[in-house]
């Protein structure tokens, strides 16, 4: 599970900075940082919150967080053809969610 790789997709998604983010998310940069390059792990307290500014579901983050190595083998190759499609139509969401923001 790479929670700190699908934090910083959806934080470039949105736009943010990491400086800005952190900000927003009342974690130091430094603390983002070692989160985002998988370092540590965010408390659950940190994912709701970060969740929260990226107007998400806590389900589209773990969704993202999720990678091959965590699904049964049996079961890889239909994650395989499906996470790609599914990642696409939750980041489009997410961009869409960013544009009502902006207007």
């Amino acid at each position: 599970m790479n929670i700190g790789t699908a934090i910083k997709t959806l934080r470039k998604e949105k736009g943010y900075s990491q400086k800005e983010f952190a900000d927003k998310c009342a974690l130091s940069v430094n603390a983002l940082c070692q989160i985002e390059t998988n370092n540590s792990f965010p408390q659950k307290s940190t994912i709701n919150k970060v969740c929260e500014v990226l107007e998400i579901p806590t389900s589209y983050l773990l969704f993202f967080s999720i990678s091959a190595e965590d699904i049964p083998e049996a079961q890889r190759e239909i994650f395989d053809t499906l996470s790609g499609p599914i990642k696409n139509v939750l980041l489009r969401e997410v961009a869409d969610s960013k544009k009502e923001i902006m207007n």
